[in-house]
């Protein structure tokens, strides 16, 4: 008898298939046992260990048998441009190594059908806090890291047959090394923007490639690859997606894959992006397809794009945030390509609307705060402005932990010389606890994450206010915090 993992899995969709290489090498027609190592241990310095399939959190209908973790979808739910094969996410947590490392070896213990695999996606943290993008590795190859570090992530992409028939891993081991030189990919000054045909997701009630189940009037965006797949709930990976037609802007986290291909990082450089690296750099394959004839003009799984879309729009993006009305095209900036990306954190927007309310909420006191979007830089759908005065009347930002643990808070902002150089923060625990009041300057530093501090929480309603107690003459600015 299976018996199922401990975590709860949701079913996903994500219509990606392997064919360009999977973890592992072609087995016989029937099942094989495959054991996949890519460089046999060579350097005294390199870090082994072993990631314990029971520890992950995945996506799709994964089974614990006693072979090992069972990836078969018979009820998955297709997107309308997905593929016969199906693929489930499984992410392992996030491991602090002894040493650093910039290259990662796959060893997989697995058994797979003809036309089902595993493919290892790996990414590192760098200095500044920020995941670097998803790096694969397929048929068991070693893979380079984007940098060099000691946190490490590892998530297996399990693709199954059109029968829903799925692969077994029975062990995942690794080894990373530190093989220095230039590092794989290096990123530009300013976070890269792109003009990008737009169109509306929608599909609510179905799941994301994430995990994600969708809500009406959700707000995120897929892109054409899982390099840049934030994790449920996550913004390690943002976009800034700006309408001409309107003027409005908005910034959404990637929780989906899609449209039309599911392996077109066009974002990339030639060097870096996974496929079709002769295109121009910003230039999605569908777009190229579409209106040039590249590739046949066909997308890579052979099917005829009905557009030449980069980017998919969930509902509240769309209509609510962007005010569009048909599918056009928008200037996208992805942030994390400077290094602008965010640790995984609860984040807790300006706009409720925006927040899972059981795990955080805002609240605004007296009648002061006014809604905008003035300033350019803000997060999701705009923010709060009030004028500092000799009154708190505080913006709060409450958050939920089931039990008491260490957090970093962040906080981000839009920034102007109007803005006030020393904003209080308030934080406090559950218990009515005051921690730590931080005051910073809302003139710099804006359309990003900073940080705050950490500190040891309650459990229960833990907050962060924002008073309007200092000099006065100047605004405050409430946008959203991270709880991570």
């Amino acid at each position: 008898m299976r018996s199922k993992l401990r975590s709860t899995f949701m079913t996903v969709m994500l219509g990606v298939a392997l064919a360009e290489g999977a973890a592992l090498a072609e087995t016989p027609k029937e099942s094989a046992e495959a054991s996949v190592r890519a460089v046999a241990p060579g350097s005294a310095s390199a870090v082994r260990w072993s990631e314990e399939l029971s520890t992950g959190e995945g996506t799709g209908e994964l089974v614990r048998t006693r072979d090992g973790l069972l990836f078969e979808p018979y009820a998955v739910m297709r997107r309308p441009e997905g593929q016969l094969s199906l693929t489930g996410l499984y992410t392992f947590p996030a491991r602090r190594l002894e040493q650093p490392v910039d290259t990662i070896r796959p060893v997989l213990q697995t058994k797979a059908l003809l036309g089902t695999g595993v493919e290892v996606d790996v990414r590192v943290r760098t200095e500044s806090g920020a995941w670097t993008e998803w790096r694969t590795s397929s048929a068991g190859e070693a893979v380079r890291l984007p940098r060099a570090g000691t946190e490490v992530q590892v998530r297996l992409a399990l693709l199954a047959d059109e029968h829903g028939r799925g692969p077994v891993v029975h062990e995942v081991a690794l080894e990373g090394t530190l093989e220095g030189g230039p590092e794989a990919d290096a990123q530009p000054l300013a976070a890269l923007t792109y003009r990008i045909y737009a169109t509306r997701e929608g599909l609510v009630g179905g799941t994301t490639a994430n995990g994600h189940v969708i809500k009406s009037y959700d707000r995120f965006v897929a892109l054409p690859s899982r390099r840049a797949l934030a994790s449920n709930g996550g913004s390690e990976y943002q976009v800034r997606v700006c309408y001409p037609v309107t003027g409005k802007c908005t910034t959404a986290s990637v929780w989906d894959v899609g449209p039309w291909n599911t392996k077109d990082d066009y974002w990339n450089p030639s060097s870096v992006r996974e496929m079709w690296k002769d295109l121009p750099q910003g230039k999605p394959e569908s777009q190229a397809a579409y209106q040039d004839g590249y590739n046949g003009g066909l997308d890579q799984f052979g099917r005829r794009p009905a557009n030449p879309a980069g980017i998919d729009l969930a509902d509240g993006t769309f209509w609510t945030d962007l005010g569009m009305s048909n599918n056009d095209w928008v200037n996208v900036t992805y942030l994390w390509t400077s290094g602008g990306g965010t640790t995984t954190g609860l984040i807790i927007d300006s706009n409720n609307t925006s927040n899972d309310t059981t795990k955080g909420y805002i609240q605004l006191a007296g009648t002061s705060w006014t809604s905008s979007t003035n300033v350019a830089g803000y997060y999701g759908s705009g923010y709060y402005a009030s004028a500092t005065a000799a009154v708190s009347e505080p913006a709060t930002f409450w958050f939920y932990l089931p039990a008491a643990a260490t957090k970093t808070i962040d906080a981000w902002w839009t920034s102007a010389s109007d803005r006030s150089t020393t904003a209080p923060f308030i934080v406090w625990n559950a218990s009515g606890t005051q921690l730590a009041t931080v005051k910073v300057n809302q003139q710099l530093n804006g359309g990003r994450w900073n940080t705050l501090g950490t500190w040891s929480f309650t459990a229960g309603w833990n907050k962060v206010q924002l008073s309007r107690w200092t000099t006065a003459g100047y605004y405050v600015i409430a946008d959203a915090i991270q709880v991570r």
